[in-house]
């Protein structure tokens, strides 16, 4: 058995919102590749680009709340910690923290559908700058791509690359 998500709690601009935020949809991380062939190849192959897709997230809240609805702008230059905390338990009953800390802004503000008797959704699609993962405290992954940064498990894979160019 895997560990499994018993709690999480949700941060925005360093507001916490637990007992409030129904869900998280965390960025998707995606290699950029191209296709390569050449002569004595039997098939193309693809090869990484040392880059990576766009990151996007999304959060689900229950409930009208003025201060996450006016979190949202249209003028470029200002962006928004979003932090999701969460505590797994594993077969031996060992519990993980786990902590994804991103940076952006919001792009889109979806009230849903409003029912009578029933909470109001409020959903917030992300377009993020920074995407940070941890377990138990330990950096997994890193991307800071305004910053040319990709670091897996502490390695920056991109270092090299920014010397090069003299970044």
């Amino acid at each position: 058995m895997n560990e499994i998500l018993q709690f999480l709690n949700v941060f925005v601009d360093g507001r916490g919102y637990a007992g409030r935020a129904a869900s998280v949809e965390l960025p998707k991380l995606e290699a950029i590749t191209r296709e390569f062939g050449a002569a004595g190849m039997s098939a193309q192959v693809e090869v990484r680009m040392a880059r990576h897709q766009k990151l996007t997230a999304s959060i689900q809240f229950e409930g009208i709340d003025p201060t996450l609805i006016g979190l949202f702008d249209i003028a470029q230059g200002r962006e928004i910690g979003f932090t999701c905390k969460g505590s797994t338990q594993d077969r031996d009953g060992a519990t993980h923290g786990h902590s994804i800390k991103m940076r952006g802004f919001i792009k889109a503000l979806d009230e849903g559908e409003w029912k009578e008797g029933e909470d109001a959704p409020l959903k917030l699609d992300l377009a993020l700058s920074y995407y940070k993962r941890e377990h138990d405290g330990r950096a997994l992954i890193e991307a800071d791509p305004i910053n040319m940064i990709f670091a897996v498990n502490g390695v920056d894979q991109l270092a090299q690359h920014r010397a090069n160019i003299g970044r």
